[in-house]
């Protein structure tokens, strides 16, 4: 399956790339290239984030690595749209699942 893929812009993305700079077209190509990849032949790779859900739609997880450094990223799949909206430097899932539920991002 083909998937559309994209970033959202919002503060806390804008506040993550604004840190972590170096790695900022890495992880965009990692998002753009390797998670439609991870979702259509490695779907183990991919979770829930516990019990979060964004406008009304589960909320998936998964590890994003790039060259000497690793990151999570949430995002949520409707159909073939793909849409990535917030990324940490928290990778312990119970820690990232916590900050995400603290944002306004989740219903």
């Amino acid at each position: 399956m083909d998937f559309h893929v994209s970033i959202e812009n919002n503060k806390y993305m804008e506040k993550f790339f604004k840190t972590y700079s170096q790695y900022e077209e890495e992880i965009k190509e990692n998002i753009y290239n390797k998670l439609p990849e991870i979702i259509n032949y490695r779907p183990y790779k991919i979770k829930p984030a516990y019990h979060l859900k964004r406008s009304h739609h589960t909320i998936y997880e998964y590890k994003v690595m790039v060259t000497n450094a690793n990151f999570r990223a949430a995002y949520t799949q409707v159909g073939n749209e793909v849409n990535v909206f917030f990324i940490s430097a928290t990778l312990i899932k119970r820690q990232f699942v916590s900050i995400l539920e603290n944002t306004s991002l989740v219903d």
